[in-house]
């Protein structure tokens, strides 16, 4: 893959992986949809056309990034499934059993997502890590193949190291260590990296692709490889953050957002502005534990 085209790639891929997302909150159905047998066809032509849309902009992404082959095969497994259970009279017939068991329907095959299967992602899909994807469970439904193929790409220091280069702290170019700006050069991204590095932040390395709409780190030591992935709306912006290796829950229960604090991991999530995004930002990259902040050691990688 070429760098310079490497930013228009990820562009295209995030606008794909929105698509998706917004057609998994459409497709769940509502209780108009079964006022009456012209509503349960229109719902049903509605949830037909959401699948080939999906399967249009998953197919777009899976060729845009290497996605391995058997996750292709299960995914064109299940979407064909689906759109012969839609156009079947078995679907018509459950239609006709109300929105209570067109939505479990929905859920199960669609829409939700195993504990079990979010739990593998995150222990699996790791940054600088020689088992990546290891044990990461199989995705059944639509949302879990779109949750894998996320996930598989944002936790990939392969994918941060292919996005051309802004400015960087690095001495030579085949120096692991620095801290890099990517992608697009604007105000919120020069002004991030500035922060971080007047932060002195613990970490070896760390590469921020900074998008119109959209900002992704990957900092390599901050909880062995901490991911934060920012969205961009005007003047608001939704962060969220994960890491694998949690050293210190303590620390970590001080983290601004956090909403799963275990031995094996954490997530948290918070809402700042374009004002407060830098600093916000760097307090949360401070925050998270390092190896050196070890509590109870426990076995690691």
């Amino acid at each position: 893959m070429e760098k310079d085209n490497n930013t228009k790639i990820i562009d295209a891929f995030f606008e794909y992986d929105l698509r998706v997302k917004k057609l998994l909150n459409d497709i769940i159905p509502k209780q108009d949809d079964f006022y009456d047998e012209d509503s349960k066809t229109k719902y049903a032509d509605k949830v037909a056309l959401d699948l080939k849309k999906m399967e249009l902009y998953m197919d777009r992404m899976f060729l845009l990034y290497n996605i391995p082959k058997d996750i292709i095969v299960l995914f064109e497994e299940k979407i064909g499934k689906l759109n012969e259970d839609i156009g079947s009279e078995k679907f018509y017939m459950l239609l006709n059993e109300g929105c209570s068991n067109t939505l479990k329907y929905v859920h199960d095959n669609i829409t939700d997502m195993r504990v079990e299967f979010v739990d593998s992602i995150q222990k699996g899909f790791i940054g600088y890590y020689i088992f990546f994807g290891k044990d990461v469970l199989s995705p059944i439904t639509i949302n879990e193949f779109l949750h894998y193929i996320h996930s598989y790409v944002i936790n990939n220091e392969k994918f941060y190291f292919n996005t051309e280069i802004i400015r960087t702290t690095k001495k030579d170019k085949d120096d692991w260590k620095g801290i890099t700006l990517r992608g697009k050069s604007n105000d919120l991204g020069n002004e991030l990296y500035e922060n971080i590095i007047d932060s002195e932040v613990n970490s070896a390395c760390i590469d921020i692709i900074n998008l119109d709409k959209k900002v992704l780190i990957m900092a390599r030591d901050l909880g062995h490889a901490a991911v934060i992935e920012a969205d961009l709306e005007k003047e608001d912006i939704f962060v969220r953050y994960h890491f694998p290796k949690n050293n210190n829950m303590e620390m970590t229960s001080k983290l601004k957002g956090i909403n799963v604090n275990r031995d094996e991991f954490a997530i948290g999530n918070f809402q700042t502005t374009r004002e407060d995004f830098a600093r916000d930002v760097c307090s949360l990259m401070k925050g998270i534990p390092t190896d050196f902040d070890r509590v109870n050691k426990r076995v690691h990688f």
